[in-house]
């Protein structure tokens, strides 16, 4: 901008700040976000021979992109509304995000149980049914009368058990409060008090240091009373813990040999086998329960989020439609660039640009059809014109409306494999849109060729068709395959 002085800037802020230079958001319905500077550059600069097989003038893009992303950009390049396709890009990705964690809650139980969703929830009812079954079988389970005894013993082992365990704790509490009480200090501070008598009265303070160090000795000899006698009961008290954890132990094994005389005589196979099974039922149910009340929450999410994505839709129908006279000054353009500059004297029917309401999308499809033909667009050269024709249509309109857009074009290579008379008839129609234009916007269209591609051979020029300007005053720069006359002087491999 400045070529005497020059500002530096790094990487990011260049392409920030170069995005903001080329590429403006216009107002609140025609606007980009994000890395506007790369991807838009693609389309004002080509390099063809590298996109060879790329048939789809509207996927200008060297990366993958999709449907909606692609609409933006060309909707932006086409002066259509593109606020609509932003919300519905970002509400649809997070539609997609539910869909595929709903897709894989409903694998998960149908991998657990064998079941869908909706076989699971009339399952539930009989997994429910069968999990009262095995509580109740636990409930009214009986012990035989060969076993009444040692059900008897077992209880009252138990009983003691639970006794002795109460007794432990309360006799090890009291043995804690007994191992705080040692904590207690009786220290008194003779010196301290000393000296602040000292300081009123000589011969007082002395009398009274005397008399400190009497109830001092007299508050050490209770001192050594009270731990002779904390001593004495921590000693009974360890010795009664001791003794009900003894009793503790062997109840316990009294116990263990009761449940394995029952383990061994079959009284307690049924219990836990039901025990376990009514265990894994209930696992079984609530894990899945879970997951289903997720699938449900996911499946009110989706129909909210579709009706959103519908509410997006209508707007995006409602742009095109209040749009509808710049879309068809496109498809004027379109006509005249194919009629004036591709098939000049020829038959073009069948070519077309189109942006209309598409009434049968599909529900997770966009609500428009965005369209470019022509005819014979089957063969390689056509499928280039194609491209040509949509490239022009963009930048010219966008010159003829004062857009603050690049003022250039660039094709390099795109006119390989495409017959020296369409070559002609497309730079002819440039020149003159051109001249046509240049007071209200001046621009550059920027072409590479072969000097075979341009050169019309003398005597062809009714075959070959004749240029109305001379394109040789037109050549910037000609180079040649060898490293000292390439464009940077030296071969990138």
């Amino acid at each position: 901008k400045t070529p005497k002085s020059f500002d530096e800037y790094s990487k990011p802020d260049a392409i920030r700040l170069l995005g903001d230079l080329f590429f403006r958001s216009e107002n609140n319905e025609i606007f980009l976000q994000g890395n506007r500077y790369r991807t838009l550059m693609q389309f004002y600069g080509k390099d063809d021979l590298h996109n060879i097989l790329r048939a789809d003038p509207l996927n200008f893009f060297t990366f993958n992109i999709n449907a909606t992303e692609k609409a933006i950009y060309n909707f932006y390049l086409l002066n259509i509304p593109n606020a609509p396709l932003w919300k519905y890009e970002e509400v649809f990705k997070e539609y997609k995000e539910y869909k595929e964690t709903l897709k894989g809650l409903t694998n998960k139980v149908q991998a657990d149980t064998g079941k869908s969703i909706e076989e699971f929830k009339t399952e539930k009812i009989k997994i429910e049914a069968k999990i009262t079954q095995l509580r109740d079988a636990l409930k009214s389970y009986d012990f035989t009368i060969t076993h009444k005894d040692m059900e008897s013993k077992l209880s009252e082992v138990i009983s003691k058990i639970n006794e002795r365990s109460q007794k432990y704790q309360e006799v090890s509490s009291q043995l804690n409060k007994i191992k705080e009480a040692y904590q207690y200090n009786q220290d008194v501070d003779t010196k301290q008090i000393e000296k602040i008598y000292n300081e009123i009265l000589t011969n007082f303070g002395n009398a009274v240091s005397k008399t400190i160090d009497e109830i001092k000795k007299f508050k050490n000899e209770l001192l050594e009373n009270r731990n002779k006698y904390l001593i004495e009961k921590e000693n009974s008290l360890q010795k009664e813990l001791d003794l009900t954890f003894s009793d503790l132990r062997k109840l316990e094994e009294e116990r263990s040999k009761i449940f394995m005389s029952l383990k061994e005589k079959g009284a307690l196979d049924k219990i836990e086998a039901t025990y376990e099974k009514l265990i894994e039922e209930k696992t079984l149910l609530e894990k899945n329960m879970q997951i289903v009340i997720q699938v449900d929450e996911l499946g009110s999410i989706l129909t909210e989020t579709e009706f959103v994505l519908s509410s997006i839709k209508r707007d995006i129908i409602n742009s095109i439609t209040s749009h509808e006279k710049s879309i068809q000054e496109l498809r004027t353009a379109f006509q005249e660039i194919l009629q004036n500059a591709i098939f000049l004297n020829e038959d073009d029917s069948g070519g077309h640009f189109g942006l209309s309401v598409d009434t049968k999308a599909r529900v997770n499809s966009l609500p428009f059809k965005l369209e470019i033909s022509i005819p014979k667009a089957d063969a390689l050269g056509q499928e280039r014109l194609k491209i040509i024709a949509y490239d022009l249509m963009i930048f010219l309109m966008n010159t003829k409306r004062k857009r603050d857009l690049p003022d250039f074009l660039i094709h390099d290579g795109v006119f390989h494999g495409i017959a020296h008379d369409r070559v002609v008839n497309i730079l002819n129609y440039v020149y003159k849109k051109h001249l046509e234009l240049s007071k209200q916007k001046n621009f550059q269209y920027i072409l590479t060729f072969n000097e075979d591609e341009i050169e019309t051979p003398k005597g062809k020029e009714a075959t070959y068709g004749e240029f109305l300007f001379p394109w040789t005053n037109m050549v910037r720069v000609q180079l040649e395959d060898t490293p000292s006359k390439m464009l940077f002087k030296r071969d990138f491999k």
